[in-house]
């Protein structure tokens, strides 16, 4: 099964604003299914088969939520960082500051839902 080192050498050899459908084929590939990220505490849950799962607890990306949320905006930023014009670190700050609290990508499904307060749900990107 996949390691966070095995997930780091992709994310690097991709650069910062590689089109997510890349970054989605490269992490399938090496077993994972979906992951959570967690925009507050900047922290990833990577899931695989069987339940197999492989977390990292920060990235430095951590960002305070901002209480009002802005579906719209929401949706804008996520299809901004899907086509790779945002870095990771450009697109958390504008989430947050759009009140979104996680997004969950599925690899499987190619659709990244990002959701705010109490996992309420605020929009559907297809990459």
């Amino acid at each position: 099964m996949f390691k966070l080192d095995a997930i780091d050498k992709v994310l690097a050899e991709l650069g910062d604003h590689v089109d997510f459908a890349t970054v989605a084929k490269k992490q399938a590939d090496l077993g994972v299914q979906h992951f959570q990220y967690e925009v507050a505490a900047g922290s990833t849950t990577y899931f695989g088969a069987d339940g197999y799962l492989v977390e990292r607890r920060t990235n430095g990306f951590g960002t305070k939520v901002a209480l009002e949320e802005d579906p719209k905006e929401v949706a804008k930023v996520g299809q901004e960082y899907v086509d790779g014009k945002l870095s990771l670190a450009e697109a958390v700050k504008r989430l947050a500051a759009a009140g979104c609290q996680a997004w969950t990508a599925n690899l499987k499904r190619n659709v990244i839902d990002f959701s705010g307060d109490e996992g309420k749900f605020m929009a559907t990107v297809k990459f």
